[in-house]
């Protein structure tokens, strides 16, 4: 089954086209057919949680944002790679001091727990100057709820 690769240059509308390329990919190659609509769904959540902290939170160092989202279909899971062009952070840091200030019902501050509950092999880290990499896999029998801290 084809895989998806598309950069994105523009934050502004990123989080609608990712989720609009990811749409087209399914209607084009009908992907939730083997991973099914609930997987393909929680990709949509993992990978418009971590776009959402980028445009919000990203550092790019005065350059144009350059940032790549692929897909590729794994068996019963599929595999996802963002790639972009800023400073960075240290997302394990981030990820305990969110669990740790965790309100009951949160406003704000879920995105990266989130991201975390409904992915597998969760990997950040730099792989260059101003280039980051996440990498993780949405497997399709998993309970994501499940992994959520209340």
């Amino acid at each position: 089954m084809a895989s998806l690769r598309h950069c994105f240059r523009d934050l502004d509308n990123i989080t609608d086209q990712v989720r609009e390329l990811l749409d087209q990919w399914n209607a084009r190659t009908r992907i939730a057919d083997s991973i099914g609509d609930e997987t393909l769904e929680l990709l949509k959540v993992a990978v418009h949680e971590w776009i959402a902290n980028l445009v919000q939170h990203a550092n790019f160092n005065g350059q144009p944002p350059q940032v790549t989202v692929t897909a590729t279909p794994n068996g019963r899971r599929v595999e996802c790679t963002i790639e972009d062009n800023s400073v960075g952070f240290d997302l394990d840091a981030q990820l305990a001091n969110c669990a740790e200030i965790l309100e009951s019902y949160p406003e704000r501050g879920m995105g990266l727990l989130m991201l975390q509950a409904c992915t597998e092999e969760l990997q950040y880290a730099s792989v260059g100057e101003h280039r980051q990499r996440l990498h993780f896999y949405i497997p399709a029998d998993q309970d994501p709820w499940l992994k959520i801290p209340f």
